[in-house]
């Protein structure tokens, strides 16, 4: 019998599912709350050495995100050109998009889907997917953003 990840009732269930998933990954995690996990990927020979890794359930909304990341606020000056290069990379895209908070200059890729007709192991399979897109769109625009934010 399947069981269901999201038709669960409060959201501690969904921590394990997610902790699970990282640590079958091997992935170490920075931070951790609730039900979202940060971890950094590549080391310090690596490209996207401050390439940051966040997945994040959400109960109520019964969804999963995930999302790429740089650790470091994209500065004042560079927000308006950096939403500008967002926004026309996002013209392109069929899943996730490019986002930024304009107040402190956060910004990430995400994907995000609806889980809550999904079993655990449906949920595992959208994870490896939001996982591989959000890595290989932040590696494709990686230099755009850091050209500009640098």
């Amino acid at each position: 019998r399947r069981t269901s990840a999201l038709t669960r009732t409060n959201m501690p269930e969904l921590t394990p599912l997610l902790k699970g998933y990282i640590e079958n990954k091997g992935w170490k995690i920075m931070r951790e709350d609730e039900c979202r996990y940060i971890m950094l990927f590549g080391d310090a020979d690596s490209d996207d050495k401050n390439t940051l890794l966040i997945l994040h359930g959400r109960q109520q909304q019964q969804d999963v995100l995930v999302r790429c990341t740089h650790p470091s606020p994209a500065p004042e000056e560079a927000r308006t050109k950096l939403a500008e290069f967002m926004t026309r990379a996002n013209f392109g895209m069929n899943l996730g998009a490019f986002k930024m908070d304009e107040s402190d200059g956060e910004m990430y890729y995400e994907c995000s889907a609806d889980v809550e007709h999904c079993d655990d192991d449906d949920v595992i399979m959208l994870l490896d997917s939001m996982v591989a897109c959000v890595r290989q769109i932040w590696d494709r625009y990686q230099s755009g953003v850091l050209a500009l934010i640098n």
